[in-house]
């Protein structure tokens, strides 16, 4: 059988990815691009304060404020190359230009029109108002502008990856320190600052924020693909010295899917009884990892006491032997749980230490 180039295009571009850029990568970029992106912006509104002053064609607002633009397209740009790079060799179905004119729709445009008025009125710094006022409003705007501008990039990422709207979460976490970070910057330098100090000083502060914004956006990149990022971080604490008492009520659990192999893990509540243990899916019309335990004993790896170790699962329904048993399990542990009268139930033995029961009942 012959596989036309279309057809192998298609393959291609619908493939699931396997692993997200690296953080450390992925945050390294960010602080490269913004540390560009703030420099042209700094230039820019030094050259903005000079133009505007001057009369003539080559002076004026409308001068100023085209060299502003300017300086925020460059930012923008910057920025929406910079992350879109390692994003279109991670997902084959992403499109890089529809990314980064997203970026600079919002980034670029949105700082030349936060920047223009001061270089239009010819405040030049060093004259704002007490840093205890502006932080809080640096952190407000830096909140409202990575929901904008996560939305619009996850507009972009549609088609490209199965949670493209986690994305604004992450921008909406990572702008507000970013842009305490560029406000505490630009607050900095005067009037008077010499133009290779303000823009070492831009360099810097760009370099800081694009960092923090890559450290906490990078983090949820693979929550685009994959689990959303708080069941990462309850995963990363049931394996972690500092799970606490955690996992006497939830425990982590490694199923394989069944078409494309792919390892999913997620966090999930539990009982135990004498036979192993017992979770159920809640919703089950809506989730999807059970569905993947076909066999009578479907190989999964169970995270308890710090340490994933191999085990069987098996789901049961109503009518299955064994099925009351370990409904009635789960519904002493969980006694505030309705459990619909149709609700599968999935059958956990494990190779690892035995959990007793006062672990996973009260």
């Amino acid at each position: 059988m012959t596989v036309s180039t279309r057809d192998s295009v298609v393959a291609a571009r619908t493939e699931v990815p396997t692993r997200a850029p690296s953080v450390v990568r992925w945050t390294a970029l960010c602080a490269a691009a913004e540390a560009l992106g703030m420099t042209a912006a700094a230039g820019a509104s030094r050259v903005g304060h000079t133009l505007a002053d001057r009369t003539g064609l080559l002076g004026g607002a409308g001068a100023a404020l085209a060299v502003v633009v300017v300086g925020g397209l460059v930012e923008g740009v910057a920025l929406g190359s910079a992350q879109a790079w390692p994003l279109g060799r991670w997902l084959p179905a992403f499109r890089r230009g529809r990314y980064v004119l997203a970026t600079v729709l919002v980034a670029g445009i949105g700082w030349a029109g936060a920047s223009a008025p001061a270089v239009l009125t010819g405040e030049g710094g060093g004259t704002g108002p007490p840093f205890s006022l502006v932080l809080p409003g640096a952190a407000g705007l830096g909140l409202l502008m990575g929901a904008l501008l996560g939305s619009v990039q996850a507009i972009a990422l549609r088609g490209a990856t199965s949670h493209p709207w986690r994305w604004v979460a992450a921008n909406a976490l990572a702008w507000p320190p970013a842009m305490v970070v560029i406000f505490v910057g630009a607050g900095l330098p005067s009037a008077d600052t010499p133009l290779a100090l303000l823009l070492l000083d831009g360099a810097v502060t760009g370099a800081v924020a694009g960092a923090v914004l890559g450290v906490v956006t990078g983090w949820h990149l693979a929550s685009l693909t994959g689990p959303p990022a708080h069941n990462r971080v309850v995963l990363d604490l049931l394996a972690s010295p500092w799970r606490g008492r955690l996992d006497r009520r939830v425990l982590g659990l490694e199923v394989r899917g069944r078409a494309t192999g792919r390892r999913y893990r997620l966090p999930v509540q539990y009982a135990v009884d004498d036979d192993g243990l017992v979770v159920v899916p809640g919703r089950p019309e809506r989730k999807t990892w059970w569905t993947n335990l076909t066999a009578p004993a479907t190989p999964v790896a169970v995270l308890w006491g710090g340490d994933w170790v191999p085990g069987a699962a098996e789901v049961l329904r109503p009518g299955r032997p064994g099925y009351e048993h370990a409904r009635t399990t789960y519904a002493r542990r969980w006694r505030r749980t309705r459990l619909p009268a149709a609700q599968p139930v999935v059958r956990i033995r494990y190779a690892g230490p035995r959990i007793e029961s006062r672990a996973g009942n009260p």
